[in-house]
């Protein structure tokens, strides 16, 4: 048995306001029979965000610019950091 894997999918989203918000990808693994080569099965995995699917193999620049196979790297590298909160009130505030 042997098993490739190759692109499925790309998953781009917009915003409210037609900016894109993010990016996912999906694989799929083919299992073919090594005597016949035949395929046996196939399997799709989780959609895994773009910046580490890209680091993976995954083809951005066969399908998108480098400016925007770039963006959408660094945008999902940003969503994958915590983000920033806002002091509650209460945390910035003088007790009483």
């Amino acid at each position: 048995m042997q098993a490739d894997k190759h692109p499925y999918e790309l998953l781009v989203r917009w915003d409210q306001d037609g900016k894109i918000s993010g990016a996912h990808v999906r694989w799929r693994y083919v299992v073919k029979d090594d005597g016949a080569g035949e395929t046996v099965g196939e399997t799709l995995t989780e959609a895994e965000p773009v910046a580490v699917a890209s680091g993976k193999g995954f083809p951005l620049q066969d399908i998108l610019s480098q400016v925007h196979s770039d963006a959408l790297i660094e945008l999902s590298k940003a969503q994958a950091q915590p983000a920033e909160r806002e002091p509650v009130p209460s945390e910035t505030s003088e007790p009483r």
